[in-house]
């Protein structure tokens, strides 16, 4: 432990000349009482501009000091200010213990910024909070290997993430859950799902991520799940410049053969349709596709060996100090990182009510993926009461997957695919904000947003073949089997937020706001497709699928054997949006001292609305428009200085999302899952109760367990339809639901340096559907939801002198068995089974410059299986399996 006394220490070494040569001071800021690290306090050179912020570490240097002796001032918010005098010549480390002002905690009147990456000043915040929250910042992420928030929520206690990211909270899925960037919300360019792709968001450019499973009045009232709140990095500390450079690769993939199919430039580059394609008329189209090249890419699949991945990451800041006492802070950071996965052998089968096979298909895959996110944070401090801060986010995740299957249709022909899918999203966030403070009572905060979200799908091809006997020869059943498909989703996204805060009393305040948001999408799709009557090619071997080019051509086009139609009607589009007028009013009142009692009452009017086409081409409009009252309430008792109990209950809202109102049909490849959406869908409202204790004692030990239940009237559910073989996924409103379950968290210092960590989560959901559907269970589990949830880690984090630090963490994961999708017709659900998953991270600081990292992803490498339930036979059969690989990183960091 650090000895305080040391904080009245005063040198008194004997002068041996008056050279006014500078010194430099080094030290920490600490806790009076917890011996904590003070992160982002003032130090300042008395009579002087000269002055610092202290790091994650509580740390401070200030160099080139004139004079003999100079007296420090340190200042730290709801801290008594401490003044000392420090002689030059002063050796030994400061070690600064500052005591809390009680008085001042409610009469700050100085604008400043904490930095909130460190674990344990993040565990203050969560003790502080007038509501239940859980979070994860950016020193812990960087311990436990956390590339970026989709991996760092997984390890939040009662949070899963599904298939293609699908965020599960406590059995709730995605529609029930919301995401705001900075405290702002965040379009989505996902079609199927409410939540923007939290891969989106490197752990480079993130401060930290905070998660709050109950409701406060001051926040859009659309979840019952998680309001999951990702805080961009902004300059709080120090000036800096780093670098790093990570490479690594799959054990299954790297130097491996990879397959990938024509492609038009890099993943760099987006490619588009040629607009006179899609605008001229149907006729004028098949003339001019007779005489012309339509497309800058073929049907080939090209074979290459898998290099290793690659990534880095650039970022520096700086706070520029003004002769006023204003302040500039900048920071900028920029990314870019590599992936590839291929799967083997894997298959996929449907089944029909008697356990016999419909569709049955083994298929390889190979993806490549490239990400790029680039953050640039700009913050102004003015009149010591006011700051003002630009926030710009950028992201752009391209992911192209091949694949190559073979199987057996519902009509028993044995065929071969061969489809790329091409995905692009891409996010342009601009937030401006800002604090205020009147006096010791009022304050002032206001803040807006515009998102711009794109989802592209860019030339999406496939073409099939048949086995007949010795021969393979094109599959020409319906003239859709070969064909190109391109899909652009844009969304934008205006937010407007203003609110107020009156403070009363010792501990009292009042908070009133109002708020406004605009969401408008636009989507659009073109599909052409290849009529190959009239072609019969000699397929001569099995590696000639992947070089169609020999016999699918533009001269064959031009010659007649071959044409292309396109097909672009009225249901192939959709446009949608809704608007938000919210406002709220809020109160903290403590009683008596040890209770808090935190009170509000939120009104929103929704306007939502679909505009799209019947199958026939009908246009019609979907409105849904409602005007509701949201109560929050959220009580806090103080047992004593370690121990509380927390007790929530709040009335909330699920509203349809765009895809789930727009009922056309989507389609991925041939023999695939079609999503079509559902007009009559109605909001669901949410009842929500929360019971939980905490516990945090010293050096971030931690206990807590909460009890929760939610009862869902109307709650959304997809259902699940057979149609000529191919199955149908709609959505329904069921008649109510309820989740409830028990989480368990805990943190403990076993020895000195190493940590064990853990959180449980155990649930019980259950839905009851309408009467008259085809599913066959008409009473289950939520879809998505496991019964069980496990995370646990043990660190080894010692200090190996001065400077150089290890930290060494194996990270583990369970996810139980969940509903993949609902079955219909006699047909049980299709459930996921339980995932284990067991990752190494291990980091190594040399000095203050170069630090290294070695990590090792899935080492358990456990296949991901999908059985279905066969009421008929009794059976549970496999429908599903594949396996992603283990995969290692080795990285560098460098500081300037």
């Amino acid at each position: 432990m650090i000895d305080t006394n040391k904080i009245f220490l005063t040198a008194s070494a004997v002068i041996l000349s008056v050279s006014a040569h500078a010194f430099t001071i080094k030290g920490v800021v600490i806790d009076n009482s917890t011996k904590e690290p003070l992160i982002g306090a003032t130090v300042q050179v008395g009579g002087t501009t000269t002055g610092v912020i202290t790091d994650i570490d509580g740390r401070f240097e200030i160099n080139d000091i004139k004079g003999k002796s100079c007296v420090l001032i340190v200042q730290y918010v709801s801290y008594k200010t401490q003044e000392l005098t420090v002689q030059k010549g002063q050796k030994e480390e400061l070690v600064i213990a500052l005591s809390p002002d009680n008085q001042q905690l409610d009469e700050v009147t100085v604008v400043a910024k904490k930095n909130l990456e460190n674990e344990r000043a993040l565990m203050m915040e969560r003790q502080k909070s007038s509501v239940a929250i859980e979070n994860i910042g950016a020193k812990e992420m960087s311990a436990k290997g956390i590339s970026n928030v989709e991996e760092g929520v997984k390890k939040i206690t009662g949070v899963s993430v599904a298939s293609a990211g699908q965020i599960i909270v406590r059995g709730l899925g995605d529609r029930y859950s919301t995401t705001t960037l900075n405290g702002l919300p965040i379009a989505s360019p996902n079609p199927d799902h409410k939540l923007i792709p939290l891969d989106l968001f490197p752990a480079s450019t993130v401060k930290n991520i905070t998660v709050s499973k109950v409701y406060e009045a001051n926040t859009f009232a659309d979840y019952s799940g998680a309001h999951i709140d990702i805080g961009t990095k902004e300059q709080t500390g120090e000036d800096f410049f780093s670098l790093s450079f990570n490479t690594g690769g799959k054990f299954n993939t790297l130097g491996k053969d990879t397959y990938r199919m024509d492609h038009d430039g890099t993943l760099f580059k987006t490619p588009s349709l040629d607009s006179k394609l899609r605008d001229m008329e149907l006729i004028d189209f098949e003339e001019y596709a007779v005489k012309n090249k339509l497309f800058n890419t073929s049907f080939d699949v090209s074979k290459s060996k898998a290099l290793p991945e690659f990534g880095g990451n650039i970022g520096f800041g700086k706070t520029f100090d003004m002769n006023n006492g204003h302040s500039l802070s900048l920071l900028a950071s920029m990314g870019v990182s590599n992936e590839q996965q291929t799967m083997l052998d894997a298959d996929v089968r449907t089944l029909e009510a008697t356990g016999s096979t419909l569709n049955d298909f083994n298929y390889d895959s190979y993806s490549n993926e490239l990400k790029i996110a680039g953050l640039g944070s700009l913050g102004y401090n003015f009149r010591k009461q006011d700051q003002v801060n630009y926030t710009f986010f950028y992201a752009r995740n391209a992911i192209d997957d091949y694949m190559h299957r073979e199987g057996y249709d519902y009509e028993d022909h044995n065929l071969i695919g061969s489809n790329n899918v091409t995905h692009i999203y891409t996010l342009q966030n601009h937030q401006l904000s800002g604090k205020h403070f009147f006096g010791e009572q009022w304050s002032l905060n206001w803040g807006g947003s515009y998102s711009k979200t794109a989802s592209n799908e860019p030339d999406r091809r496939q073409i099939m073949f048949i086995r007949e006997g010795n021969e393979i020869n094109l599959f020409k059943l319906n003239r859709q089997e070969t064909m190109r498909y391109f899909g652009t989703l844009d969304e934008k996204e205006w937010v407007g937020n203003l609110s107020g805060e009156y403070k009363f009393g010792t501990q009292n305040k009042l908070q009133a706001g109002f708020t406004y948001k605009d969401k408008s999408r636009d989507y659009a799709s073109t599909r052409f497709y290849y009529n190959l009557n009239k072609l019969n090619p000699v397929i001569g071997s099995e590696d000639a699928v992947y070089t169609p080019s020999d016999f699918l051509n533009q001269e064959v086009i031009e010659n007649g054997q071959v044409s292309i139609t396109r097909s672009q009607q009225p249901k192939d589009s959709y446009t949608a949006g809704n608007k938000i007028y919210a406002g709220y009013i809020s109160a903290d009142v403590y009683p008596v001292e040890a209770l808090l009692v935190n009170v509000g009452l939120r009104y929103e009017n929704s306007r939502q609305w679909v505009n799209y086409a019947e199958d026939g081409g009908k246009m019609q409009r979907r409105d849904l428009n409602c005007n509701d009252l949201f109560p929050a309430m959220n009580l806090r008792y103080l047992l004593n200085k370690k121990n509380s109990l927390r007790l929530s209950f709040s009335r909330t809202v699920t509203r349809p999302s765009f895809i789930e109102m727009a009922p056309f049909l989507y389609q991925e490849s041939y023999g695939s899952a079609q999503i079509r959406g559902n007009a009559d869908l109605q909001n669901g409202y949410n009842y929500n109760l929360d019971l939980r204790y905490e516990y945090f004692g010293e050096g971030g030990d931690m206990f807590s367990a909460t009890a929760y239940y939610k009862h869902l009237e109307d709650p959304i559910e997809q259902i699940q339809q057979l149609s000529g073989g191919a199955t149908i996924h709609s959505f329904q409103n069921a008649s109510n639901g309820m989740a409830t379950g028990v989480e368990v968290e805990f943190r403990k210092e076993l020895l000195k340096d190493f940590r064990l960590g853990a959180n449980a989560s155990f649930m019980y959901t259950d839905v009851k559907l309408p009467e008259g559907g085809a599913y066959t269970n008409t009473q289950r589990a939520l879809q998505g939801a496991s019964p069980y949830l496990v995370n646990a880690d043990v660190t080894y984090s010692p200090s190996l002198g001065d400077v150089k630090q290890l930290s060494a963490a194996l990270v583990y994961n369970l996810q139980g068995p969940r509903i993949q999708s609902v079955g219909i017709s006699g047909l049980g659900d299709v459930k996921q089974q339980p995932v284990h998953t067991m990752n190494f991270v291990g980091n190594f600081k040399f000095n203050e410059k170069v630090a290294v990292k070695l990590q090792i992803n899935d080492l358990l490498n456990q296949p991901v299986v999908f059985k279905q339930e066969v009421p008929s036979t009794g059976e549970k059969v496999e429908v599903e399996r594949f396996k992603r690989g283990t995969n290692f990183e080795i990285g560098i960091t460098y500081n300037l």
